[in-house]
């Protein structure tokens, strides 16, 4: 099964010198065609997101971010396991 895989590479803001929470809006995109908007919230240190797309034209894709802090994301499809929709951890 195909799936986008969303790798946020890092997200947070600094405060006084420390790491802390940011929000992020990430829009993606196949080709110049918006596909999925995903909202996220947190501190993130390479952490990847598996979102299905219905709108997928399999044209190239792109990621463009708005955040509060600081941030960095790549974008790319996948071929994840059907069973588990790429959470390994249900494979326990």
């Amino acid at each position: 099964m195909e799936r986008i895989k969303l790798s946020i590479h890092h997200l947070h803001m600094w405060v006084a010198g420390e790491k802390q929470d940011a929000q992020a809006t990430a829009r993606i995109y196949a080709g110049d065609t918006l596909i999925v908007v995903e909202t996220m919230q947190g501190q993130a240190a390479w952490y990847d997101r598996f979102i299905q797309s219905a709108d997928d034209n399999g044209q190239p894709l792109r990621v463009e971010w708005e955040c509060d802090g600081e941030a960095s994301m790549t974008v790319s499809r996948v071929e994840v396991c059907s069973c588990c929709g790429g959470d390994e951890s249900l494979h326990v």
